[in-house]
C-alpha cells in the first residue's frame, strides 16, 4: 500500500490541506480529503477495483492515479472551487454530506471494528454528458464481504452552482446488486458530478465521478 500525498495549498486568504491515501487492496479506494482549519471541507473517493479484477497490477499504476487525483483536486482549489464555501460547508457542496455517525461508522470500520456497507463498481464510471450513463454496482459488508440485499441506492447529479438533481432511486436484489441506467442532460452549469449512494442498516457509502462534456 502506497502512503500517500499531504499537501498545502495558500489560496486567497485560506490555507487547505489536501491529503490522499490508498485504502489498500481489502478497501481498493484512494480518497483525498480536504481539510481548513483543521476540519474536513470535502473529501472525493475513487475506486480501482478495475485493476484488481485484471491482476497483476502493473508498477506505479496505483500511486499514478493517487498523484493524478491529488494534482486535480489541487487545480480545483486554485481555481476557486472552494472560494465561497463558508467554513460551516454550503449545502450547495454536495461532494459530502456525511452525517456524524456515518463519520463514526468508518472510524471503526478503519479500525476494524465494525462491518460496515461499501459499494464496489462493476465498471468505473465515466459520465458525459448528453449521453445514457449505466450504473452496476453491488452493496457489500466490508469485513465478512457478504452481499447487502434491499438496500436504498440512490443517483444524482450534483453541481457547484445549482441544486442537486435527482436522478434514479432503487433497491440492491438479493445479491446485493444493482442495475439502472439514466439519461444526462445536454450540459449543465458549473462543475458536475454524479453522486451514487447506498444506504443500509449497516452503514451508508457512496461513489463520485465528474462529468465530462
Amino acid at each position: 500500500m502506497i502512503t500517500g500525498y499531504n499537501t498545502d495549498v495558500r489560496h486567497g486568504n485560506r490555507i487547505y490541506h489536501v491529503q490522499t491515501e490508498d485504502k489498500g487492496f481489502s478497501n481498493p479506494k484512494i480518497e483525498t480529503l480536504i481539510y481548513v482549519g483543521g476540519e474536513i471541507l470535502d473529501s472525493y473517493r475513487s475506486s480501482y477495483e478495475d485493476l484488481l479484477a485484471n491482476p497483476p497490477i502493473q508498477d506505479g499504476v496505483i500511486q499514478g492515479r493517487m498523484e493524478e487525483q491529488h494534482k486535480a483536486i489541487i487545480r480545483d482549489i486554485k481555481n476557486g472551487k472552494y472560494d465561497s464555501t463558508p467554513p460551516d460547508l454550503s449545502e450547495q457542496q454536495v461532494f459530502n454530506e456525511r452525517s456524524l455517525d456515518q463519520a463514526i461508522l468508518e472510524y471503526l470500520q478503519q479500525e476494524g471494528e465494525v462491518d460496515t456497507l461499501e459499494l464496489v463498481l462493476d465498471q468505473p464510471m465515466s459520465p458525459t454528458f448528453g449521453k445514457p450513463f449505466e450504473v452496476k454496482l453491488r452493496a457489500r459488508l466490508t469485513h465478512s464481504q457478504n452481499p447487502v440485499r434491499g438496500a436504498d441506492v440512490s443517483i444524482r447529479l450534483v453541481s457547484s452552482l445549482k441544486k442537486a438533481s435527482p436522478l434514479l432511486t432503487g433497491k440492491t436484489d438479493e445479491e446485493g446488486s444493482f442495475h439502472g441506467e439514466v439519461e444526462l442532460p445536454p450540459s449543465q452549469p458549473g462543475q458536475c458530478a454524479v453522486v451514487v449512494s447506498c444506504a443500509s442498516e449497516f452503514g451508508n457509502d457512496e461513489m463520485k465521478a465528474l462529468v465530462g462534456s
